[in-house]
C-alpha cells in the first residue's frame, strides 16, 4: 500500500492551526523571558557568576529561540517572517550567554566599552520585544494592556538607568526601579536625577507613558458611569416603545370592521 505524502496545502493548514495553538503561550513565555532578563543583567554587572544566573541567561535565550524558530516555522512566508521578525532575530543575538566570551577572544579595542553598550542595546531590545508579546497575548486593548506596558517600560527604564549613570543611581537597579516609579506616577521626588542626555530623554518617556496609564485609567472609570447611565436609557427607552406598541395594537382593533 503507498503512504501518500500530504499536500502542501494539507501542511500549511497543520501548522495554522498549530501556530494557533501555540502562539498567546509563546507569546507569554516571551514576556515573561524579558522581564527575568533585568535581574539576570543586574546579576552579572556586579559580578556574580554563580550557577543560577548562568542557567536563567540560557534559559531566557533558550525561550527567545524557541519563539523564534517555531513562529517562523508555522508562518507561511518564512522569508518574509524572518524580515519582519527583525527584533526578534535582535534580541536572540543580543541575548545569546556566549557573547561576551566571544568577543573576548576577539581583540576589540574598549571592549569594555562595547560590552556597555551591548547591555543598553540588549535592555531597549528585550523591552521592546517583551512589549510587542503583550500586545500581542492581550490583543492591545484595555486597561490591562496598558498596565502591563507600563509595567515593563518601569522595569526597563530603570534597568536602563542604572547602566546608563550608574555614578546617579549608586544602589543600582533598586534605585533605578524607585525613580522609574515615581516618573511614571509623574510624581517625581528629586531624590535621582538623570544628568545625560540618554537619561532625560529616557525620563520624558516614562512621563509620557504615566500619562497614558493615567488617562486610560480615569477613561476605564468614565466608561463604567457612562454605561450604566446608557442602560438605564435604553431601558427607558425599550419600555416607552413597548407602551407604544401596546396603544397602536388597541387602535387598530377598534377600528377592523365588526362581523
Amino acid at each position: 500500500m503507498v503512504q501518500l505524502s500530504p499536500s502542501p496545502k494539507e501542511s500549511r493548514t497543520g501548522y495554522a492551526a498549530l501556530q494557533r495553538r501555540i502562539e498567546t503561550p509563546l507569546h507569554w513565555a516571551v514576556t515573561l523571558a524579558a522581564l527575568a532578563t533585568v535581574p539576570i543583567l543586574i546579576a552579572q554587572e556586579r559580578g556574580d557568576e554563580r550557577l543560577w544566573v548562568t542557567l536563567a541567561d540560557w534559559l531566557v535565550w533558550a525561550v527567545f529561540l524557541t519563539e523564534f524558530l517555531l513562529m517562523g516555522l508555522c508562518a507561511a512566508d518564512r522569508f518574509r517572517y524572518v524580515l519582519r521578525s527583525w527584533l526578534s532575530v535582535l534580541v536572540v543575538v543580543l541575548s545569546f550567554p556566549a557573547l561576551p566570551h566571544l568577543l573576548t577572544s576577539v581583540r576589540f579595542v574598549r571592549l569594555a566599552r562595547l560590552m556597555q553598550f551591548l547591555k543598553i542595546f540588549r535592555v531597549i531590545a528585550v523591552t521592546a520585544r517583551g512589549m510587542r508579546a503583550i500586545r500581542y497575548s492581550s490583543g492591545g486593548r484595555g486597561l490591562l494592556y496598558v498596565g502591563a506596558l507600563c509595567a515593563m517600560m518601569t522595569v526597563g527604564g530603570g534597568a536602563l538607568l542604572a547602566l546608563l549613570e550608574p555614578e546617579t543611581v549608586q544602589d543600582g537597579f533598586w534605585s533605578g526601579l524607585w525613580w522609574a516609579v515615581v516618573t511614571v506616577s509623574t510624581v517625581g521626588y528629586g531624590d535621582i536625577a538623570p544628568q545625560t542626555a540618554g537619561g532625560r530623554i529616557l525620563a520624558v518617556v516614562l512621563m509620557l507613558c504615566g500619562l497614558g496609564l493615567i488617562s486610560t485609567f480615569a477613561a476605564s472609570i468614565s466608561s463604567v458611569f457612562i454605561g450604566d447611565t446608557e442602560q438605564v436609557e435604553f431601558e427607558e427607552l425599550r419600555q416607552r416603545l413597548d407602551r407604544l406598541e401596546e396603544k397602536l395594537d388597541r387602535l387598530l382593533e377598534k377600528q377592523e370592521p365588526g362581523p
